[in-house]
């Protein structure tokens, strides 16, 4: 069964590793841009790497067609492939999806599911269709998302999984037993791209419990939760949720716990347990004082300019 490796990231240096330890026959690895260790792999197992800016155009497609492949697989890949490509090899393109389906389709499903305050998440793979994560599911296996996770646990949890799960898949392809299930295309929700500007907590707005969520959420690889004090940025790194309730002002500063400090929220106010300023990890306290406004970029008599 001859293999053709669309990838980016972190889960798709992982999962190469392991079907290359395995000894399942990759003839090229597609990319994004260069990555260290995909670099890696592919030479030392004598793997063409190849970078297509233009994945569906006609030459990029003659191109993929050259590799003979039987099996397209997509792990972290997040360019979106159309017809041309899924149906060049005979036996299908797969998909590596990081999210519970039919509940968490589109982008950045791990970071969606902390945010949302889900105490479940889901690794996935599916057969790829013309539509966005709508195809039919090879297997998925649950996890639990813990109180305390957060998008670095959460993505190590998946990086146990992933492996695992797609050497079953390819088991089952290669002997002809997949038993895949189709997905309602009416069912569940699309969850779109995250940018950098949707981690700015609104204190006016959120929750202790939604700034809890957004902060586990974005603790990881991704742009962090953050908010602003006399326009300095302010990294949220990890909060704690109280069991005493403190009223204020949202965004103010109202106590101080040795380096930690409580922040109000909307409704209640909730544990600051360590911060990022100008790329320096510090205690709240160091930076943060009672009676500070915390909020947007720029404030005047508490209006944004």
């Amino acid at each position: 069964m001859n293999i053709v490796y669309f990838t980016k990231g972190q889960r798709g240096s992982t999962c190469l590793a392991a079907i290359l330890e395995k000894g399942y026959s990759v003839n090229a690895v597609i990319g994004v841009v260069r990555e260290e260790e995909i670099d890696r792999l592919a030479k030392k197992h004598g793997i063409p790497l190849v970078l297509l800016d233009k994945v569906n155009s006609p030459d990029s497609v003659q191109r993929l067609k050259d590799f003979t492949p039987d099996l397209f697989i997509l792990c972290g890949y997040n360019k979106i492939i159309k017809k041309d490509v899924i149906e060049i090899p005979p036996l299908g393109t797969i998909n590596l999806h990081g999210g519970k389906l039919p509940e968490y389709r589109g982008a950045a499903p791990i970071n969606w599911q902390i945010i949302n305050g889900e105490t479940t998440g889901g690794c996935s793979i599916i057969y790829v269709d013309e539509g966005i994560d709508t195809g039919d599911i090879i297997a998925q296996e649950i996890y639990p998302i813990e109180p305390d996770d957060t998008h670095a646990s959460v993505l190590k949890k998946t990086l146990d999984i992933f492996p695992r799960l797609l050497l079953q898949v390819l088991a089952q392809i290669e002997k002809g037993t997949v038993q895949a299930q189709k997905q309602d295309p009416l069912a569940g929700n699309y969850f779109g791209r995250r940018y950098p500007r949707d981690s700015m907590i609104d204190w006016e707005e959120m929750t202790d419990i939604q700034v809890h969520n957004l902060v586990r959420g974005m603790f990881g690889p991704y742009p962090a939760a953050f908010t602003y004090r006399d326009g300095v940025k302010i990294e949220i790194d990890r909060t704690e949720l109280l069991e005493d309730t403190v009223s204020g002002s949202p965004g103010r500063v109202e106590r101080i716990y040795g380096g930690d400090v409580v922040v109000t929220a909307r409704n209640r106010g909730l544990l600051v347990k360590q911060i990022t300023v100008n790329g320096a990890i510090l205690e709240p306290s160091t930076w943060l004082m009672i009676g500070d406004d915390l909020g947007q970029e720029q404030k005047e008599d508490g209006k944004n300019e």
